[in-house]
């Protein structure tokens, strides 16, 4: 082997580790990046699917809200007719 050889040698060598180098750190960087991702994710599937304070307990709510409206809603209703039917069957009448 000559001096020009181990020259190239020697380089490539060096860019074989700094090569590697970068995969590691990349590798590094990745695996906060997931970590971070895997974080996000948990916080979202708990303020979605929390059945205690989420967005899937704040639905059953709105839906439960409603049934019970619904049903006060017919009883005002047929109410608030039934007193418009007789004052104008009063006025008519009387």
């Amino acid at each position: 082997m000559n001096q020009s050889d181990r020259k190239e040698f020697d380089l490539i060598h060096n860019k074989i580790d700094t090569i590697t180098q970068s995969i590691a750190e990349l590798k590094t960087e990745m695996d906060k990046a997931h970590e971070r991702v895997d974080e996000n994710l948990k916080f979202i599937k708990e303020n979605l699917f929390d059945p205690h304070k989420g967005l899937w307990a704040e639905t059953k709510q709105n839906t439960q809200y409603r049934q019970e409206a619904k049903k006060w809603r017919y009883g005002v209703g047929i109410g608030l007719i039934s007193l418009v039917v007789k004052n104008i069957w009063d006025t008519m009448v009387g």
